[in-house]
């Protein structure tokens, strides 16, 4: 399978991703939105990190990858790194801890953010 074919299928699956979040928020499921809107910038950027020819399995080997190949290297805006670990650390708790209650109208600028977090992954794919 080439390269270009798992790149496009993780950037699919982001968009795939995005769409859940959405819909997840309109239900009021925001735990759901949390963890589809980690998973979609998560799939987004592992295409990022396939073109550049490394893999990586585990989510904190790629958040790792994100602060050390890109964001310490200016590829990208200290920004995203912030967006990137707020999700990774409120998708755990989303799915490991009882009773986490998420603001609406945070989950909504979340979801927004995380959109164009999976824009500036496209657009370094097209780099």
């Amino acid at each position: 399978m080439s390269q270009q074919i798992i790149i496009d299928y993780w950037i699919e699956k982001a968009e795939e991703d995005l769409g859940s979040a959405r819909d997840n928020f309109s239900a009021g499921r925001f735990q759901n939105a949390v963890r589809d809107a980690y998973f979609a910038c998560f799939h987004a950027f592992s295409s990022a990190i396939l073109k550049s020819g490394k893999t990586f399995t585990k989510n904190r080997e790629v958040r790792s990858a994100l602060h050390r190949d890109y964001i310490r290297t200016k590829k990208i805006d200290v920004f995203w790194g912030k967006h990137y670990g707020w999700l990774f650390d409120n998708r755990q708790k989303a799915d490991y801890r009882p009773l986490v209650q998420f603001d609406p109208d945070q989950i909504g600028e979340i979801i927004q953010q995380s959109e164009a977090f999976v824009e500036e992954m496209k657009r370094l794919l097209n780099q």
